[in-house]
């Protein structure tokens, strides 16, 4: 039986079941991020024994790196930078990291386990996403305690920050994924997850728009077609041009159960825009193609984009479906 395709018009795709091919009784156990370097090798980011698993665009196996408890806490975002090294966020020890493509650490911003008071506006408080831009400057999403985004200079002294937790334009409740659009002028993008929206800003923070219509998105990225790709925790993924525009979206088919009364997110309990679709869990396997809680996502050159899930968010681990690989249908 060939694999679902998704989508509609010319946003068609097809998932590719059981296409990571993990060494033998290797688990993801949480799939947090996923990244493609330049030659479409994809890192897998996850709470596994084995945090950083790469992987070549065929599925095959090519090495791993990193140590739970020693170099990471809770693994949560993962970027290759323009020349190839590898940046990582840590939501348990607050620091987020660069590092060579084959495990070298380069540079530390943060202290590991010590946190910034919450919603101080000083790094880091549980930060959730790291990216690099063309100048070399640093800019982090502080996300899950501190509701600011703050830019380091490219030896990682502090810069300046920006945000506040609220709902209000330039405020975030959980900035989550950060995407530079080094095609547009370094554009900022970052996923506002529990506003439910995508802000975009200049690299000196200001803020230039937004993106509504979504349900707690946790990454976006933009694909070689010229088009956003975005993971929704609320399981689902959307497609949207370089205006916002929808143009493809599958996802809303999964139901949700309730299963007990405490919201799911990374969102402070005061969140002023807190979604009530996050009551529910998927708790049943939703088949190939489908999600309980994308949360990282990544799109390669050729067009074929990535999917990573922390299944502990709806306690079902989906085995090799944490992370799934949908490839462009022409």
């Amino acid at each position: 039986m060939a694999d679902p395709i998704f989508g509609k018009g010319k946003y068609r795709f097809q998932v590719v079941d059981g296409f990571f091919k993990c060494p033998r009784d290797w688990s993801y156990i949480n799939a947090t991020d996923v990244a493609v370097d330049k030659d479409d090798n994809v890192y897998v980011f996850n709470r596994s024994p084995h945090p950083v698993q790469i992987f070549d665009k065929q599925g095959n196996f090519l090495d791993t790196w990193g140590e739970m408890g020693r170099h990471f806490g809770v693994p949560h975002g993962i970027t290759i930078a323009p020349n190839g090294d590898v940046l990582t966020a840590d939501t348990r020890d607050h620091t987020v990291r660069r590092w060579t493509k084959e495990g070298k650490l380069l540079l530390t911003l943060g202290t590991p386990y010590q946190n910034a008071p919450e919603q101080s506006g000083e790094p880091f408080n549980r930060p959730t996403h790291l990216a690099v831009a063309s100048n070399g400057d640093y800019y982090a999403s502080d996300g899950y305690g501190n509701s600011h985004v703050h830019c380091f200079d490219p030896s990682g002294k502090l810069k300046f920050s920006w945000g506040g937790h609220g709902s209000a334009p330039g405020q975030f409740d959980s900035p989550h994924g950060v995407f530079i659009d080094y095609e547009d002028g370094d554009k900022l993008y970052i996923a506002d997850r529990e506003n439910n929206r995508i802000q975009f800003f200049s690299l000196k923070g200001e803020l230039l728009g937004q993106w509504t219509g979504l349900h707690t998105p946790s990454s976006v990225q933009k694909g070689p077609d010229g088009n956003f790709y975005v993971s929704e925790l609320t399981h689902r993924i959307s497609i949207l041009d370089k205006k916002g525009v929808l143009q493809a979206r599958w996802g809303d088919e999964v139901v949700d159960e309730c299963v007990d009364d405490r919201p799911v997110g990374g969102g402070l309990p005061t969140s002023p825009a807190r979604n009530p679709m996050l009551r529910g869990r998927v708790v049943k396997e939703p088949g190939p193609g489908m999600f309980g809680t994308p949360h990282g996502m990544a799109v390669d050159s050729e067009g074929s984009f990535y999917v990573g899930e922390v299944c502990d968010q709806s306690r079902m681990d989906r085995g090799n479906r944490n992370v799934q690989k949908f490839v462009r249908v022409r």
